[in-house]
């Protein structure tokens, strides 16, 4: 029997970490090893000039892909790893708040000599662990495969602070899908928040570069926090960390507070 909640969820969630491990470990590799490509002069000229507009900045700049730090701080961090990383925090928020409640095991779960607090903090605690093992995946990934690229630089600090961010938009986005989960108990209305927040964050950073009227609006995505080519150009704007940290702890403290004292269904 496990000893706690904390550990209980790890266990039962271990193919979960594994499967989405291996699955960033897999995207970063192919990102790292497509470099040698993507860099060369004139290889993406023609394409990024006949590209509308509103969809350069799924592409991002051209500039960016001379050096390995930027093309993949560019091409793996900013544009495909948020949207990954928000459907891998809605699975996982969903599944430790909503569809333990919809198969009768929180009920089981309050009603032993277990405070509330308790059981909600140590799932919480469980969520983020696992996505710090599966951020580690993406650090695996691009050094399984730099070795064998000769051009190909990145220093370690850059790569660890681009991680750390990372799980912290993890951890941000799940703390919104499990918390509203835990709130109301309610599965359509944590998946429609926790959708709701990563589609539209990615809509508004990636189509306000090209967007006039959207610009104006842009700082209400949680991914305008996550700038991941200023962090390897001049390092972690800590005031991005205030924000992203200021609703992860408020939207904790308010499902924790509500989760308290509500029915569990």
């Amino acid at each position: 029997m496990m000893r706690s909640v904390f550990t209980k969820t790890l266990y039962e969630k271990r193919l979960f970490v594994v499967g989405w491990s291996l699955g960033m470990m897999a995207l970063a590799m192919l990102m790292t090893s497509f470099y040698p490509a993507m860099h060369q002069d004139g290889s993406l000229d023609a394409l990024v000039k006949n590209m509308p507009a509103a969809f350069q900045g799924l592409v991002g700049s051209l500039a960016n892909l001379k050096q390995f730090d930027t093309y993949i701080a560019s091409q793996l961090f900013d544009i495909r790893v948020p949207l990954i990383a928000g459907i891998m925090a809605i699975i996982l928020g969903l599944g430790l708040s909503t569809k333990e409640e919809e198969d009768g095991e929180l009920r089981t779960l309050v009603a032993l000599p277990i405070s509330r607090s308790k059981i909600f903090f140590e799932k919480w605690f469980a969520m983020i662990a696992i996505m710090a093992l599966i951020a580690l995946g993406l650090l695996s990934g691009i050094y399984v495969v730099l070795p064998f690229l000769s051009d190909a630089t990145i220093e370690l600090k850059d790569a660890l602070m681009l991680v750390a961010i990372t799980w912290l938009i993890m951890v941000t986005y799940g703390t919104i899908t499990f918390g509203v989960g835990m709130l109301t108990g309610r599965r359509a209305w944590a998946s429609f928040i926790g959708t709701f927040v990563i589609i539209g964050s990615f809509l508004l950073s990636t189509f306000s570069q090209a967007v006039d009227w959207l610009k104006d609006y842009e700082s209400w995505s949680l991914l305008h926090y996550f700038p991941a080519l200023e962090i390897i150009e001049s390092g972690i704007n800590w005031q991005d960390i205030a924000v992203l940290s200021a609703v992860t702890v408020t939207t904790l403290i308010m499902s924790w507070a509500i989760f308290n004292h509500r029915d569990i269904n």
